[in-house]
C-alpha cells in the first residue's frame, strides 16, 4: 500500500512539486515517453493498483456491475465501493479523459476487445445458462461485423 511521510510539507512546496509532476506528465508526447515515464517512475505494483483502479472507474461508467468487475479484475468489492464513490464526489477530470479516449480509433478497437472479454467471462461463468449466453455472444459478435 502506498504510504506518505509523516511529516507534512509546507502548502507552498506541495503545490509547487505537484505542479512539478503534472508538467512532467504533459510533456510525455508520445507513448513511448509515457511508458518509460512511469517505468521509471512507479514500481510494478503500483502500476498495477493504479491500471486497476482506472479500469474500475471506466467499467463502472460503461454501467458494469459489481460482480462482473470483482471477477474480471479480482477486486474486492469494497475496493469498487471506493472507486464509485470517489466518482461520485469528484471524477469530472477522469470521466473528460475517457470521453476523449473513446473519441480516438484505436481506443474503440481496444474497448471492443475489452467488452468481448467481458462477454466471453459473462458467458462462460457458473449459473448462466451456457447455451443462451453463447447464442447471446456469437450474436453480439455476428452484428459487429460489417459488410463491405
Amino acid at each position: 500500500m502506498s504510504q506518505i511521510s509523516r511529516r507534512f510539507l509546507q502548502q507552498k512546496t506541495e503545490d509547487r512539486i505537484i505542479t512539478l509532476f503534472t508538467d512532467s506528465i504533459l510533456l510525455c508526447d508520445t507513448r513511448e515517453k509515457s511508458v518509460s515515464f512511469i517505468n521509471d517512475l512507479l514500481t510494478p505494483t503500483e502500476k498495477v493498483m493504479l491500471s486497476k483502479r482506472f479500469s474500475i472507474a471506466f467499467m463502472l461508467l460503461e454501467k458494469y456491475d459489481y460482480n462482473t468487475i470483482s471477477q474480471i479484475l479480482k477486486v474486492s468489492r469494497a475496493t469498487i465501493g471506493k472507486v464509485s464513490n470517489w466518482l461520485k464526489e469528484k471524477g469530472d477530470g477522469f470521466r473528460e479523459v475517457v470521453d476523449r479516449l473513446k473519441q480516438k480509433d484505436f481506443t474503440r478497437e481496444v474497448i471492443s476487445e475489452i467488452q468481448d472479454i467481458i462477454e466471453e467471462f459473462i458467458a462462460s461463468t457458473r449459473g448462466q445458462n451456457w447455451s443462451r449466453s453463447k447464442k447471446a455472444l456469437w450474436q453480439s459478435r455476428h452484428d459487429k461485423i460489417k459488410p463491405f
